[in-house]
């Protein structure tokens, strides 16, 4: 039995986007069914090449009745193939599957199951199409396990975008503790001791002595956050104080709130380079998987009736 293991950035995104495709279950109209064609004995009918071509229209992607057909031909080629070595993809997995043609819309994969939603394809179609592209992959790489993507290659390709790094900001809290129904003229003289406490903090480790002299004032121990992980206005505001210093003062739900900024490094970002390492060996992939198909295809007995 062929299988291969699963990486975080795939189990991210594609359960939310199967869980969706679990949700939808369309009603629509009962119609005829006839074979119109086989391949390896395994019948393709008129409504299997009707839903086809709705989904190549919602993919943007030629939908005539021949390339529907041909669509219809490739995802029962893949499962049959696949079927043999026992591959099944998981949930997981087909929602990764699916994230593919998202991408290449610039859409979230949910978008993208709206569209299909809309269009009114079926999720049994939905399923077993990317059921079909995610099991080939799993083939694929099962058959070509050397097949490997540089630290060089990746690094180049994160220098290309720009990217490849994440800052990382160590902060402190620091609060003038204003009492529950204090009035305004508490809370106004809370706002003037931290302004002149800002104006004193030159650095994490002498201003922690500022901080512990001050009336009503403490200071937190020290956390580390990602860009990502902050809001994006705080980060901005971070992102204009000087190392050592604090943030303006603002009123938060135990007083007057200053961020001490102590560092910001900047660090490898893995994530990062996880994605980028697996769009390139799904993209040298694509070279083996087509030759391989193409094979497969020549040998597969199809049938027009």
């Amino acid at each position: 039995m062929m299988q291969t293991n699963m990486t975080a950035q795939r189990r991210s995104g594609g359960l939310a986007a199967i869980a969706a495709l679990a949700a939808i279950w369309f009603v629509t109209p009962a119609a005829a069914q006839n074979v119109v064609a086989t391949v390896n004995d395994d019948p393709i009918t008129n409504v299997d090449i009707a839903q086809h071509a709705k989904i190549l229209s919602v993919l943007h992607k030629p939908a005539s009745p021949q390339a529907a057909l041909d669509d219809v031909i490739d995802t029962r080629l893949k499962l049959i193939e696949t079927s043999k070595f026992k591959i099944s993809p998981s949930q997981a997995d087909i929602g990764w599957a699916l994230g593919f043609p998202a991408r290449e819309m610039k859409v979230d994969p949910q978008q993208l199951l709206a569209a299909f939603s809309r269009a009114g394809i079926t999720s049994d179609q939905i399923e077993q199409k990317y059921k079909a592209e995610a099991a080939w992959l799993m083939y694929i790489r099962a058959l070509n396990r050397t097949l490997e993507v540089s630290e060089n290659e990746v690094n180049a390709e994160l220098a290309r975008r720009g990217g490849g790094k994440a800052a990382i900001y160590s902060i402190r809290q620091v609060i003038f503790v204003v009492p529950g129904g204090a009035g305004a003229a508490v809370l106004e003289s809370r706002f003037k001791s931290a302004g002149a406490l800002r104006s004193q903090f030159t650095s994490c480790d002498s201003g922690e002595a500022l901080v512990r002299s001050a009336p009503d004032a403490v200071i937190q121990p020290p956390v580390s956050r990602t860009a990502a992980a902050l809001p994006a206005q705080l980060k901005q505001i971070l992102d204009h104080t000087e190392i050592g210093h604090l943030t303006p003062p603002s009123r938060g739900a135990e007083g007057i709130v200053m961020l001490a900024l102590c560092s910001r490094v900047e660090r490898d970002d893995s994530d990062a380079a996880e994605s980028v390492r697996n769009e390139l060996l799904s993209k040298r992939m694509i070279g083996v998987s087509d030759q391989k198909f193409a094979e497969l295809k020549s040998r597969a007995i199809i049938v027009k009736k």
